[in-house]
């Protein structure tokens, strides 16, 4: 195993994390590969969950709009209007179109069936 020494002329040295180049004392980044040599680039904190969380309000906030527009819109057509007008009707004579005859009613006296119970031996 061959171990690798810093050059003499340079005081503070260190090899690139990344490559194993030699750096000098006041270089901050590789100039082989980029890489930072004594500069510790931190990886993004947790940027997900603001994201999720906007995402959602974003959702709900949609949600409450589109219920609210609903019910601001929300234009019913009026009932129909049901006009009754008793026209009294010769025997014989035609109705004008759109009259509808009433139903006749005839009151019948109403019988009550009777139930027998007869007991069985």
């Amino acid at each position: 195993m061959v171990s690798v020494q810093p050059p003499a002329w340079t005081y503070g040295a260190l090899p690139c994390p990344r490559c194993g180049e030699w750096l000098h004392a006041q270089q901050d980044w590789c100039l082989s590969c980029g890489d930072p040599a004594r500069t510790a680039i931190a990886p993004a904190p947790h940027w997900r969950r603001p994201i999720y969380a906007l995402i959602a309000v974003l959702a709900v906030t949609l949600g409450v709009l589109a219920g609210a527009f609903i019910a601001v819109t929300d234009d019913d057509p009026p009932a129909a209007r049901t006009t009754t007008q008793t026209i009294v009707v010769q025997p014989g004579e035609a109705l004008a179109p759109g009259v509808t005859p009433a139903p006749t009613t005839t009151t019948a006296p109403t019988t009550r069936p009777t139930t027998t119970v007869t007991p069985v031996p």
